[in-house]
């Protein structure tokens, strides 16, 4: 299985890459993600697309593009989200974050509801995550290896599981 990867220099895309797949990376040393022709050329033979970096509006744009290209194809395309995308966040701040995961999750769900396509959208959506945006804030966070984990039981789940969200305890 070929996978390709946006953001895998820190954090859950860098975790991501321990797993056992053949990686082609997309970062932004090459190019700007805005530009979905230029990351889809890169990523157009690959397997599984997964839309991890966050850069405003950029993972819906992704998702998209690759849908509409892959549709008829037997490829899969995981967006990692985020918990934020079906509820309102008590805390003030990434109010474009919050925005942003929630595009991503409306485009997804518009991708699963059509039902008949063979490429297949999946939507992993953590909870607050150790990363370099929680860092400062002070709660119960999950790794990047617990999201990891869930990336590799989807990926490798014979059912398919549209959508998963998942908290630290």
């Amino acid at each position: 299985m070929i996978v390709g990867i946006t953001g895998s220099t820190a954090g859950i895309g860098k975790t991501v890459l321990q797993l056992p797949y053949s990686f082609i990376r997309f970062d932004r040393v090459d190019g700007d993600l805005s530009d979905v022709d230029l990351v889809f050329e890169k990523f157009k033979h690959c397997d599984v697309f997964i839309n991890n970096a966050w850069d405003g509006d950029c993972q819906t744009n992704l998702l998209k593009h690759f849908f509409e290209q892959w549709k008829d194809e037997d490829k899969k395309i995981l967006s990692i989200g985020s918990s934020v995308a079906s509820y309102s966040p008590t805390g003030t701040g990434h109010s474009d974050y919050v925005k942003s995961k929630k595009d991503l999750r409306k485009a997804h769900c518009e991708i699963v509801n059509l039902k008949t396509t063979r490429c297949k959208s999946y939507l992993i959506n953590p909870g607050i995550t150790d990363t370099k945006m929680t860092a400062k804030q002070n709660r119960k966070k999950m790794t990047t290896q617990d999201v990891a984990a869930m990336v590799q039981l989807v990926l490798m789940n014979k059912l398919y599981i549209p959508e998963v969200y998942f908290y630290a305890e």
